[in-house]
């Protein structure tokens, strides 16, 4: 797996390489048509070559599975400073500090000025949370297990309990179904995707507040019933979400470990998954698209066509992002079905998606890296007046309330050939951790090369679709 790693490594700077070395270029997240140094279609066909490319040598020169790669951790406690950051005293400290910035953030919301670039809360939740703590976990670890407020406050509860009563557990004791899986992660993922893309009011700071509390009473009163960890587990939605993110990170830390891994392997270490998981994996891969999809002329064409003259409304928006996955869920079991075909029918469908689907994490990765990248790094910077002023009420508690936003930090051509970069490194490392699955699932070198030719086309058609989602003028 080490080869393959190096092999997937080494395909992806190629290709990085050579699709970046021209002049500048369009850029999806700046709303501009820029002309391209030479024509769209010869970008689309050389993103797709290099992942046939990809699949060529990796096919040829890997012919091992997965077991090398288990051996290849490396235990960071080994070392001092690692076991002081491990140890109890920083993640109580580090607990306490994530608590109080999620008060301070539900304060700003309900009692601070109501203008969103005035107030800490949009900010910090759609920017430096949520696309922040996806760069994080995929870069370097599961930090959301640590700082997660909802966790913390739980946990500290418990802890409080425990000392009142001792010997007793703070909750009912439910046993948590095990047919419920992550069901409750998916629906609250979707609906939390649906506020991303379609609420109207998600970047009034009351309203988000409003929101935010709500799912602390779901979250805490799901914990209560079901306990702490069961609820992590399959219930809280971003606990999936980033604990799924981080499989992809050299770091794997867990209960009295902090291990150096090989990157992305983790995605393919483990069991197949449930259809509860192979679902929330679509979703995380589907909603970002969508996100890119509905600003191009596209969107707006299809919308225009159901609705004739009227406004575009909540409802188009909604029923495109209950579509997307669905979509997405048929070409993927469209292509499992033919990859049990290929590979002499030993496997069903089902089972195929649950050992597979996981390879598809670095897509959702990179899609989320070329869609919110450049986003992030220009409102990113609203942080830093807010920091000293978060509730808009003209404090200054830093000296930096008057810094204004740089928006030339990222230019057109920065954007354009690094999503263009992301896209194809992600879709060649996915088709790369898809060969070593099945090197382990089938054994032999040529049935696994075999099954993965449906999942050639899959990811050559996606790299194609994706790059010609973000070419398009925003709408």
């Amino acid at each position: 797996m080490l080869r393959i790693l190096k092999t997937a490594s080494l395909c992806a700077l190629a290709a990085g390489f050579g699709l970046t070395a021209a002049r500048p270029a369009a850029a999806h997240a700046f709303g501009v048509r820029y002309d391209l140094p030479v024509p769209l279609s010869l970008y689309l066909a050389g993103a797709g070559a290099a992942v046939v490319l990809s699949f060529i040598v990796v096919a040829w020169f890997i012919r091992s599975g997965t077991a090398e790669a288990k051996r290849l951790h490396y235990d960071l406690l080994r070392w001092r400073a690692a076991r002081l950051l491990a140890g109890s005293a920083v993640r109580t400290a580090v607990k306490l500090a994530s608590t109080a910035l999620f008060i301070t953030i539900l304060a700003a919301g309900l009692f601070g000025e109501q203008d969103p670039y005035e107030n800490l809360a949009p900010t910090m939740v759609w920017i430096i949370w949520w696309v922040g703590m996806a760069y994080v976990s995929a870069l370097f670890g599961n930090l959301w297990a640590l700082v997660n407020p909802w966790n913390a406050v739980f946990e500290a509860a418990e802890r409080v309990y425990a000392r009142l009563r001792p010997g007793a557990r703070l909750g009912f004791a439910v046993a948590y179904p095990p047919w419920l899986g992550a069901w409750p992660a998916c629906i609250l993922f979707l609906a939390f995707a649906w506020a991303e893309l379609v609420w109207p009011a998600r970047a009034e700071p009351s309203s988000l507040a409003i929101v935010i509390l709500a799912y602390s009473a779901l979250t805490w009163g799901a914990m209560l019933l079901f306990g702490r960890t069961a609820w992590l587990a399959g219930g809280e939605a971003f606990s999936v979400a980033f604990e799924l993110i981080s499989r992809f990170a050299p770091l794997e830390a867990r209960a009295g470990a902090w291990n150096l891994r090989p990157p992305a392997i983790g995605l393919i270490a483990g069991e197949r998954l449930p259809p509860s998981r192979v679902i929330f994996v679509l979703l995380l891969l589907a909603t970002v698209t969508f996100d890119g999809f509905k600003e191009t002329p596209a969107w707006a064409a299809i919308e225009s066509a159901v609705l004739g003259d009227g406004e575009p409304g909540i409802l188009a928006v909604t029923l495109g992002l209950l579509v997307f996955p669905l979509l997405f869920l048929a070409l993927f079991l469209v292509t499992c079905r033919l990859m049990a075909l290929a590979g002499g029918g030993c496997y069903g469908t089902a089972e195929l998606a649950g050992h597979f689907v996981t390879s598809l994490v670095p897509i959702a990765i990179a899609y989320h890296l070329a869609h919110y990248l450049s986003f992030m790094l220009i409102n990113g910077q609203l942080l830093i007046p807010l920091a000293s002023d978060p509730f808009g009420f003209g404090w200054d508690l830093f000296g930096s309330a008057d810094y204004r936003a740089d928006i030339a930090v990222v230019g057109a051509r920065f954007a354009w050939y690094t999503a263009l970069s992301a896209i194809v490194a992600g879709h060649i490392i996915a088709l790369s951790l898809a060969h070593a699955v099945a090197l382990r699932i089938y054994g032999d070198g040529w049935s696994a090369m075999r099954s993965q030719y449906p999942m050639l086309l899959l990811m050559v058609g996606y790299t194609v679709a994706g790059l010609w989602i973000l070419a398009q003028p925003l709408v």
